[in-house]
């Protein structure tokens, strides 16, 4: 998912654009993943080199109502 995708999509409101930002980079990057994150899908996959792995492509996520508003 592209940030910039998303930042067209919402220019009209900045504070909507940063929210998602916000959120995605926590759904992503942060090292808590684990207390928020429920992997419900994966699939196989091989890389360009070969090497055979499991990719996510699909989670839940859950966050308190505090974080959320």
């Amino acid at each position: 998912l592209s940030l910039a995708l998303s930042g067209t999509v919402l220019s009209r409101c900045p504070s909507c654009a940063r929210n998602f930002a916000n959120i995605y980079c926590n759904n992503i990057c942060s090292p808590d993943q684990s207390l928020f994150t429920n992997v419900t899908r994966v699939v196989n996959r091989t890389t360009a080199l070969g090497t055979r792995q499991l990719a996510v492509v699909e989670y839940q996520s859950f966050y308190r109502k505090d974080f959320a508003d």
